[in-house]
């Protein structure tokens, strides 16, 4: 199977289940494959990357009829890339829009939120993301708290914003996947996260965005431990993916970040980093260990 994406999504009682997005093999609808606490992972990932595939103007994954190999960084080839219904709006900053005539009247009408989101090492992001889908949006970044600063009619209005405020020295518009993993053993209780964000508020002196930004705990969410050690990363970014093993039992996951463990040893993965990658679920793989060090990293 393709791995397509990490996906997080919201069940009936209102709390979320982690997983992978993928296509099967002669299956044209995409499937999800749950990543519960307690799965025993036998994995093994293929190379070389192969095309995601495109997303139309309803919304439904389309797979790239040719299959195509990507040998370069990114997720889809030329032509998926330049049809996708919302590949324009990922690099959009409220200025120069590049969509369809569709998505652009489609955008406009829709409702934003301009949000900030917490980590736990202290780090502040803002991000836009459409109103019915922002909590959600919270979790896949593997969030701790997250706020609305403020509704807006118009997604390239909300860019616009986000870009002016993103400029600033205490705020980033991106978290990468290494201060995330760095920040794993990091503890931050909501009343500092929130005089954080108020204090952020306060010295926006030039925008108008209100003076209350309500965070939420977003701990519930995952199925994430404290932890008491230090997770080894599944891999260096210079190490190939091509038949590289995953093995043991999962742990929990926080936004794309994967925790499992093989005995006393703890180990964390970027699930994104295997998008495009084929995955042998059942592969023969053994497995040494001693006092928590596996031989095999």
């Amino acid at each position: 199977m393709l791995i397509v994406d990490v996906a997080w999504r919201e069940l009936d009682d209102s709390t979320y289940e982690s997983g992978l997005q993928v296509w099967r093999e002669g299956v044209e609808t995409l499937d999800f494959l749950p990543v519960p606490p307690g799965k025993h992972l036998n994995w093994s990932f293929r190379g070389p990357k192969h095309c995601i595939g495109s997303v139309d103007a309803s919304g439904k994954y389309v797979k790239c009829p040719e299959n195509s190999t990507i040998l370069r960084q990114g997720m889809r080839c030329g032509p998926c890339a330049a049809i996708d219904f919302y590949d324009p709006c990922i690099r959009c900053d409220g200025r120069n829009c590049l969509a369809t005539e569709a998505r652009k009247t489609q955008c406009d009408m829709s409702d934003y939120a301009l949000y900030i989101v917490v980590f736990s090492d202290l780090t502040l992001k803002v991000g836009v993301s459409s109103m019915k889908r922002v909590r959600l949006r919270w979790i896949e970044q593997g969030a701790d708290f997250g706020g609305i600063i403020k509704t807006i009619t118009g997604g390239r209005k909300a860019r616009r914003l986000e870009d002016r405020i993103g400029k600033r020295t205490d705020v980033t518009k991106m978290v990468r996947s290494e201060r995330k993993i760095r920040s794993l053993q990091d503890s931050l209780g909501i009343e500092t996260a929130q005089k954080i964000v108020d204090d952020f508020i306060v010295g926006v002196t030039s925008i108008e965005l209100g003076t209350k930004v309500k965070l939420e705990d977003l701990s519930k969410y995952y199925s994430f431990p404290s932890l008491d050690v230090k997770p080894i990363p599944w891999r260096q970014r210079s190490d190939p993916i091509d038949q590289r093993p995953l093995v043991g039992d999962v742990v929990g996951m926080k936004g794309s970040l994967l925790l499992t463990s093989i005995g006393s040893s703890f180990i964390v993965t970027d699930l994104k980093q295997v998008i495009g990658y084929s995955l042998d679920g059942d592969a023969d793989i053994t497995m040494v260990t001693q006092s928590g060090l596996m031989d095999f990293f």
